[in-house]
């Protein structure tokens, strides 16, 4: 695979800097089975890098039209470069673990300032697919960035991230919480985005609404391989919860061949708020020689707050506190085998509640509590990477457990009860009495008004343990085949306090003052089997088919140790009720490769979300449970290369029938959440993106264009108002896009300098599903821009980034329920970004 965008200057100054040529030593020792034909050299080099999953890197204009020989049957990937490159005058030198370029064998070795080696989009080796391609030959929509890319333009987390990736929507839901979608299919309940770590799926808590979706776990983006993004369904290779798409953040793992390090130290600034900064040491150790290393991670990161607080005269709210560690094992016992172990430990804090009014003016708030927020985050996981001379078995098992302590204003949810003849009764009952006179009516509204103001206090907890096995073929010929099998175990537990705040600080009472408490547990248990095969019915034609059958059973219960009077918390009872379903999702798939770099294919697969059951007061036995919901899409796509390689042209249109569409409601007081099914969805869609290179200056430009509406009317009213068919999906922005330009260049001193600005943005979008909705509103459209530089000497780095340059409100998502009306979550004020890094 060639090295497009990176000049034949840039190849020489990267391989002078002395990071050793590739040899037996230097790589990995597994063997494998390659089937490349007799070809030219840049062809035989792409392939290779696919076989073995690594990125080789280099300018078209360094091979050029050199031949080499056929390499077929298992072979280690070292010795096939060297074979590759026997007699051609070029040399392999190693960056770093999976990153090689390829360039002239140099004179003699002149000290120059290193270039991180960014591979071209369309080079990255991914494996969403379960099995290594390049991004360019893959057969759906997808984006892939690596971990060079993310550093350099300052990303730290999935807000930041989505900038890079196109088609992510990232959508707050509370402090610290965000709902991610792709394509419109946005929903409460599991999650329409599946999200790995590695090779585990992680779900949130399931909570008091049974909204698992809402929450997103949100590690920091530390020492990175690559993050990957798959849209659409991908129902047959990563089952439920992947029904809108996949993203998969993938970690550097050890390297048993060298030493290796690195330090990060940064501080921020933002206007009008607070200060922040951050810390994080990298250690790969190898413990024995080519067989066994570790890698050690360890940050800490501090965001300033910027949200002020009339009310309880504070400033500067909202900040947040992220550190973790990470610890990562391999180990290669045998040329066939591989193991590896991650464990992982994150604790993240906010101070506060991170929204802010428009009404009251920019970055204002007068909410009457204070809400911090707190999650830790505890994974391990274990993967053994098996190969022969035909198969490939892959076996991973993983446990997390994920604790949140949620906060949130309930004041206004009481004050509301004042005038409810149901809470002035319950009231009067507990005296023995019956009925609400206007003077027990007084008795009540004096009481209430000692339970103000209200918050709920709120830990929830999730535990999780996955395993899964597949096998796939060696993929070499006109058949290529992955079967296996998947299951979870999962356990929810909440516990929902109300308790009164102190009227002067908006703190919590300690120890707690408990107006009412209620106890919810949930489990989710989840078996699937799954299949698909790739077949080259002729040497450009493709066909892919795929099954996925699975099984589900939800179960819940709840108590109430201290029933909530006032909202009637009382009403829920101690039965324990269960749901459970099976099904099976299907793929297929024809891709045509057209003479030159043009990719054509058409894709249409299912998706699905498990159904559950609802633990909430007063709801009927219809209500108690909703159906899983399942979406058909349709996609035409294609990818292309022109002028040289220089230009990448890739998009897709997209059809989705979305049914039984779970989506939430709340109880008539407005205290309670559940999921109702509401009906179907229609969505469809439009992707584009373009890379240009010109010299070292890289142009991309991305537009994801999105239609999500209601296929007909609603019976009912859910929390986003009673839709009618047509009616847009809210918080779903109908088009969003992002422009960037990226350059690097060698200045005095033998220093590269590098420059980057790019812009995103999206429409306005509805916060309900129509105006006949009490908390219809509009949230404005938005345009950020962000700049980075930096300038490297050797092995130092020293940058600057501005985040949101112009200042921009840009508006995440404008909410308002009975908690409180328009409440905006929004980027931050511009905020300057120093950072200093090294590699050892």
């Amino acid at each position: 695979m060639h090295a497009r965008g990176l000049g034949t200057r840039t190849i020489a100054i990267a391989a002078a800097c002395g990071f050793g040529s590739v040899d037996a030593a230097a790589a990995s020792r597994d063997r494998v089975v390659l089937a490349i034909p007799a070809e030219r050299l840049d062809l035989t080099l792409r392939q290779l890098a696919t076989q073995t999953g690594q990125q080789i890197l280099f300018d078209p204009a360094t091979t050029g039209r050199r031949r080499t020989a056929a390499l077929h049957g298992p072979i280690d990937p070292d010795r096939a470069l060297r074979t590759l490159l026997a007699g051609t005058g070029l040399v392999a030198k190693r960056v770093r673990a999976g990153v090689i370029i390829i360039v002239a064998a140099p004179p003699a070795r002149v000290p120059q300032a290193r270039i991180e080696v960014v591979p071209p989009d369309a080079e990255i080796v991914v494996t969403a697919l379960k099995r290594p391609t390049t991004l360019g030959d893959t057969e759906i929509s997808m984006d892939a960035v690596t971990g060079a890319q993310v550093q350099m333009r300052g990303a730290y987390d999935l807000r930041s991230a989505a900038a890079l990736l196109p088609g992510l929507v990232p959508i707050a839901t509370a402090p610290l919480q965000q709902r991610i979608a792709i394509r419109g299919v946005s929903g409460t309940g599991e999650s329409t985005v599946g999200l790995y770590y590695g090779e585990t799926p992680i779900s949130g808590p399931s909570g008091t609404t049974f909204d698992p979706a809402a929450s997103t776990p949100d590690v920091d983006l530390v020492d990175v391989d690559r993050i990957e993004l798959l849209r659409g369904p991908q129902g047959t290779l990563y089952g439920a919860s992947s029904m809108g798409g996949t993203l998969r953040v993938l970690f550097n793992q050890p390297d048993a061949t060298r030493w290796s390090g690195h330090v990060d130290a940064g501080v921020s600034a933002v206007q009008g708020g607070g200060i922040g900064g951050n810390l994080a040491a990298v250690v790969n150790a190898p413990i024995v020689q080519d067989t066994l290393a570790a890698r050690i991670v360890v940050h800490r990161r501090t965001v300033g707050g910027y949200v002020d607080n009339a009310l309880l005269g504070v400033k500067d709210t909202g900040g947040v506190l992220r550190q973790g560690v990470r610890l990562g094992l391999a180990w290669t016992p045998s040329p066939s085998l591989r193991i590896d172990t991650l464990a992982l430990h994150q604790d993240t804090r906010i101070d506060d509640a991170g929204f802010w009014y428009p009404d009251l003016g920019r970055y204002r708030n007068d909410q009457p509590v204070r809400t911090p927020n707190r999650e830790r985050l505890d994974l391990a996981s274990v993967t053994a990477h098996w190969t022969t001379g035909a198969l490939a078995v892959v076996a991973t098992g993983s446990h997390y457990r994920w604790t949140i302590v949620k906060q949130g204003d309930f004041t206004q949810v009481l004050a509301r009860q004042a005038t409810s003849t149901a809470s002035c009764a319950r009231h009067v009952a507990l005296t023995g009495g019956a009925g609400c006179t206007p003077a027990q009516r007084s008795a009540f509204q004096a009481y209430l008004q000692t339970r103000l103001p209200g918050l709920l206090y709120q830990p929830f907890r999730v535990e999780s343990s996955t395993a899964e096995v597949r096998v796939s073929s060696d993929r070499t010929g006109v058949l290529g085949w992955t079967i296996g099998g998947f299951v979870e175990r999962r356990r929810d537990s909440a516990e929902s306090y109300t308790v009164r705040a102190d009227a002067a600080t908006g703190l919590r009472i300690v120890p707690l003052d408990i107006t009412g408490l209620r106890l919810l547990h949930s489990a989710l248990d989840q078996q699937a089997a799954f299949a698909e095969t790739n077949w080259g019915v002729t040497s450009r034609l493709t066909a892919t088919l795929g099954l996925r059958y699975f099984h589900y059973t939800r179960t819940a219960y709840g108590s109430v140790p201290i029933p909530n009077i006032i909202t009637g918390t009382g009403a829920i009872g101690t039965d324990r009720y269960a749901r459970a379903d099976d099904g099976t999702n299907l793929k297929a798939e024809l891709a045509y490769r057209l003479p030159g770099e043009t990719l054509v294919y058409a894709i249409a697969a299912e998706g699905f979300r498990p159904g559950g059951v609802n633990i909430t007061p007063d709801l009927s036995d219809q209500e108690r449970s909703y159906d899983a919901d399942h979406v058909w899409s349709y996609e035409l796509g294609a990818k292309t290369r022109l002028a040289s390689d220089r230009l990448a042209l890739e998009g897709a249109l997209y059809h989705i029938d979305w049914a039984d569409t779970i989506y939430a409601a709340w109880s008539a007081n407005g205290a309670f959440g559940y999921n109702r099914n509401i009906g179907t969805v229609r969505i469809d869609g439009v992707e584009a993106k373009a890379v240009l290179s010109i010299g070292a200056v890289r142009l991309t430009g991305s537009a994801n264009y999105t239609d999500a509406r209601l296929g007909e009317d609603q019976p009912v009213d859910t929390t986003d108002g009673a839709g009618r068919r047509g009616d847009p999906l809210p918080n779903v922005p109908r088009l969003a896009y992002a422009m960037g330009v990226q350059t690097s260049v060698p200045v005095a001193g033998g220093k590269v300098a590098t420059f980057g600005v790019d812009a995103v943005g999206a429409t306005r979008v509805r916060t309900a599903f129509n105006d006949r909705s009490t908390y219809y509103a509009v949230t404005p459209a938005r345009f950020v821009i962000d700049a980075n530089a930096d300038i490297r000497l050797a092995q130092w780095r020293a940058g600057i980034g501005v985040r949101n340059l112009l200042n921009a409100v840009g508006a995440n998502r404008l909410t308002s329920s009975a908690f409180g009306t328009r409440q905006l979550y929004s980027s931050a004020p511009r905020t300057v970004m120093l950072s200093l890094d090294r590699d050892f």
